[in-house]
């Protein structure tokens, strides 16, 4: 199985993210049985994204981009995976943007995966070198079970700049993560994937799929990217 996820980030309203399936509606993907396409939302878009693509009967799977490392309780204005459990299957925990931008901690993203299996959601945990053994051994210190993850190598220099690594740099990484996980989980690159070299990481022996930023914005370069897949 190979996997396109898109994470839309701060981007897309309600309105505009239905107006974005319409678009995807109307060029029709080549959407086949070996790939599994995953948008992951603003939360504010998940509900009634949900309701229009079982109405369209369109094939992408929902997830967030984000969850509480707390459980339910007097924590205002936090989205637990209680909360998300209803209405998504996946969720991306660690992104570098989240270390940057809001200091979050290895110990905390282990501990936003619990939340998520806790609450038969699937962490998609991004990883970069200079923490990636850090979290790892994280996760298997809070007792995650690794095998019901996904994990996303995503260089922070490749990130929104157009300039990816090479893929058989991406395929190394995924080697490393998938020895120090004992080859238990999906493995995929992020950063700046575009339709033009996605089939260049995706036929690499190791990596499973790709996490897409800007280009899942624009249905047209998203649809592009999973028939490249497809």
């Amino acid at each position: 199985m190979k996997y396109v996820i898109g994470n839309w980030k701060s981007n897309q309203n309600l309105t505009e993210s239905l107006i974005w399936i319409d678009g995807i509606q109307a060029i029709k993907p080549r959407f086949s049985a070996n790939t599994t396409v995953i948008l992951c939302l603003p939360f504010t878009d998940i509900s009634g994204f949900n309701h229009k693509l079982s109405d369209l009967e369109i094939p992408i799977q929902t997830g967030a981009q984000n969850v509480s490392h707390l459980e339910p309780g007097k924590h205002t204005g936090e989205i637990t995976a209680n909360m998300l459990c209803e209405l998504v299957s996946y969720c991306i925990v660690g992104h570098s943007e989240r270390r940057r931008e809001f200091a979050e901690t290895s110990e905390m993203v282990a501990e936003k995966a619990r939340q998520l299996l806790e609450n038969s959601i699937t962490p998609i945990i991004c990883l970069d070198l200079p923490y990636l053994d850090e979290q790892i051994k994280q996760l298997f210190q809070q007792n995650i079970d690794v095998s019901r993850c996904f994990f996303v190598y995503e260089p922070v220099s490749a990130i929104g700049t157009g300039h990816p690594v090479a893929p058989i740099e991406a395929n190394q990484v995924a080697n490393q993560i998938s020895f120090l996980i004992d080859n238990q989980a999906p493995i995929l690159y992020g950063g700046s994937v575009t339709a033009d070299n996605v089939k260049s990481f995706v036929d690499q022996s190791r990596l499973d799929g790709v996490l897409v930023g800007a280009d899942s914005l624009e249905p047209t370069l998203f649809a592009g990217i999973i028939n490249s897949v497809s």
